[in-house]
C-alpha cells in the first residue's frame, strides 16, 4: 500500500469560513522560493519542427483489402478507428505517405503528430513540503474553488454525480489514492500511451490526471480509522464514476494525435456521460515541418493543418452524438484567440464540446471574502474560443502565500497545489456530471451544454465575453 502524504508547505492550514487575515489568524511559516510557477507557453510558430512516429491513413475503406494494401506499402497497422475513419499506421519506409495516398479509397495520410499537451509538472519542488497529517484535519478549507462554484449548495440538494460516468483523458491517476480509489473504475481504465499504464508509477509527486481527478470526483471522504472525521479532499461530483484514460505520458506530457482521437472515441464507446481534456495545443495554420519516421523532414501545409483539425473533429462529433459532453481547457498561453488567426487552439477551438478558461482569487491567503473571480493571467481567451470559466488557480499574487490562490487536490501518494485551465476545466467538468444526475439518463450533450450556459453567474461584459463565456460555472443553480 502506498504512503499517504501532502504536497504543502509545513505548518499552514486555511479555515474557508474565516473573514479575517490567514496571515493573522495562524502562525504561518514563510518559506523563500527561487522560483514560483512553471509557465512554459505550449504555442507554436511555422518555425517549429514537429515530431512524428506514425501515419494517420484517413479512409472510410475498412475491409481486409485496405489492410493488405497498407501492408504491401510497408505499412503496418497499429490501430483502426473505424468510427472516425482512420488507421494509424507504423512505417519506417522511406516515402509512405505518397505511397499510401495512392492506394484506392484513401483520402489523405498525415504524419501522426507527437504534441506538448500539458507540462509534466506545473509547480516547482521547492514549493512543497511533505508535512504529516493530525487527527482532525480537513482540506476542505484550501478548496475555494468549490466555494466559487458553489459546490455545497448543490450537494445539499442531494446531486453528487451518483451514477454518473466521467472519463478523464489525461497522463493517467493514482489508482490507489484513498480519495479516489473507491470511484474508480478499474475495469474501463486504460492507456494509450505505449509502455505506460493507466495507474502512474508510485512515489509522492504531481501527477496532472490524478490532480484532474480529484476536482472532479475526490469522494467525500474517507474517514480516519479512529471515527474522528474525514481527510483529503472533495471532488465536485464526489459520487461520480470516474474512468481513467491516459492520453499523455506521465513522464512528458506529450500524447500523440492519433492517442488522444482514439481516447475519445474509447469513452464515447463505453458510456461516457462527460469525457474531460484537460490539455491543449496550437498548431500554425498556414503548416509547419515535421520530421517523419524514417528521419526526413516534410512540409504539411495549410491544407493538411485543416485536414488535421478535421479529424480531431471527427472524434469530438462521434462523442456527441454517441451521447457525451466533451469539456475542455483553454489553455495556458494567455492570448486571445480571436486576434491569433495563425494559429489553431486544439481540442478548444472545435465544435461540439464546451472550453473553459480560468479564474482564481488575487490573494486569499490574506483576505477569504476575496473576489473569487479574477480573470487568470495565464488563460487564454476570445469570444469565438470561451464557452464557460471554473476555478483554475493563479499564482501572480506578490506575497509569500499566492499559493493558496492555486487549486489544491490529490497527487500522486499525496495532495497538492496547481493552477491552470487544466484545472478550471474539470471543475466545469464535475458540474456538468451534476446536471447529467439531475436531468436522468436520457440527458443529451445539448441538453446539458443549454444548463451550463444558462445557469452560470454572468461575469465581465453581459452575455458572452471573450473571458469568462457564458459565465462561470455555478453548480448550485445548475441543479435547481
Amino acid at each position: 500500500m502506498r504512503k499517504i502524504a501532502i504536497f504543502l508547505v509545513a505548518g499552514l492550514f486555511v479555515s474557508a469560513c474565516s473573514n479575517e487575515s490567514i496571515e493573522e489568524e495562524l502562525d504561518l511559516q514563510s518559506i523563500e522560493l527561487t522560483n514560483k510557477v512553471k509557465t512554459q507557453s505550449l504555442t507554436a510558430s511555422e518555425s517549429t519542427t514537429y515530431q512524428a512516429d506514425a501515419y494517420l491513413v484517413l479512409s472510410d475503406d475498412f475491409t481486409s483489402q485496405m489492410e493488405t494494401e497498407i501492408g504491401e506499402a510497408n505499412g503496418k497497422i497499429n490501430r483502426k478507428l473505424s468510427e472516425i475513419g482512420m488507421y494509424v499506421v507504423e512505417s519506417n519506409e522511406s516515402g509512405f505517405m505518397e505511397k499510401a495516398k495512392k492506394i484506392k479509397g484513401v483520402s489523405n495520410v498525415l504524419p501522426d503528430l507527437q504534441l506538448q499537451w500539458v507540462q509534466p509538472e506545473t509547480t516547482d519542488e521547492e514549493l512543497f513540503v511533505s508535512m504529516s497529517i493530525g487527527s482532525n484535519e480537513s482540506f476542505y478549507g484550501y478548496q475555494w474553488g468549490m466555494e466559487a462554484i458553489e459546490a455545497p449548495g448543490a450537494w445539499n440538494l442531494g446531486f453528487t454525480g451518483d451514477g454518473v460516468r466521467v472519463f478523464i483523458l489525461d497522463s493517467g491517476i493514482d489508482a490507489e489514492h484513498p480519495d479516489l480509489a473507491s470511484n474508480l473504475n478499474t475495469s474501463l481504465s486504460t492507456s494509450f500511451v505505449t509502455d505506460e499504464d493507466y495507474n502512474i508509477d508510485p512515489g509522492f509527486y504531481f501527477n496532472h490526471g490524478t490532480h484532474v481527478a480529484g476536482i472532479i470526483a475526490a469522494a467525500d471522504g474517507p474517514s480516519y480509522s479512529d471515527g474522528s472525521g474525514d481527510f483529503g479532499v472533495i471532488g465536485v461530483a464526489p459520487k461520480a464514476e470516474i474512468v481513467a484514460v491516459k492520453v499523455l505520458s506521465e513522464y512528458t506530457g506529450s500524447g500523440s494525435f492519433s492517442g488522444i482521437n482514439a481516447g475519445v472515441v474509447y469513452a464515447a464507446n463505453n458510456g461516457a456521460d462527460v469525457i474531460n481534456m484537460s490539455l491543449g495545443t496550437s498548431l500554425p495554420r498556414n503548416g509547419f515541418y515535421v520530421e517523419l519516421p524514417d528521419g526526413s523532414l516534410s512540409k504539411v501545409g495549410a491544407n493538411d493543418v485543416a485536414a488535421l483539425i478535421n479529424a480531431s473533429q471527427k472524434a469530438i462529433t462521434y462523442a456527441y452524438q454517441m451521447g457525451s459532453l466533451v469539456i475542455v481547457a483553454a489553455s495556458n498561453d494567455g492570448l486571445d484567440a480571436n486576434h491569433t488567426s495563425n494559429l489553431v487552439f486544439i481540442p478548444a477551438s472545435l465544435n461540439h464540446l464546451m472550453a473553459v478558461s480560468a479564474t482564481a482569487p488575487y490573494g486569499y491567503a490574506y483576505d477569504t471574502t476575496t473576489d473569487l473571480d479574477v480573470f487568470a493571467s495565464y488563460s487564454n481567451y476570445g469570444q469565438s474560443l470561451i464557452d464557460l470559466a471554473a476555478p483554475g488557480g493563479d499564482f501572480d499574487y506578490p506575497g509569500s502565500y499566492y499559493y493558496y490562490d492555486m487549486i489544491f487536490s490529490t497527487i500522486s501518494s499525496g495532495w497538492g497545489f496547481s493552477a491552470g485551465t487544466s484545472m478550471a476545466s474539470p471543475h466545469a467538468a464535475g458540474v456538468a456530471a451534476l446536471i447529467f444526475e439531475k436531468l436522468g439518463a436520457d440527458a443529451t450533450p445539448s441538453q446539458v451544454m443549454t444548463v451550463l450556459r444558462n445557469s452560470a453567474d454572468d461575469l465581465g461584459k453581459p452575455g458572452k465575453d471573450a473571458y469568462y463565456g457564458y459565465g462561470r460555472v455555478n453548480a448550485a443553480n445548475a441543479v435547481q
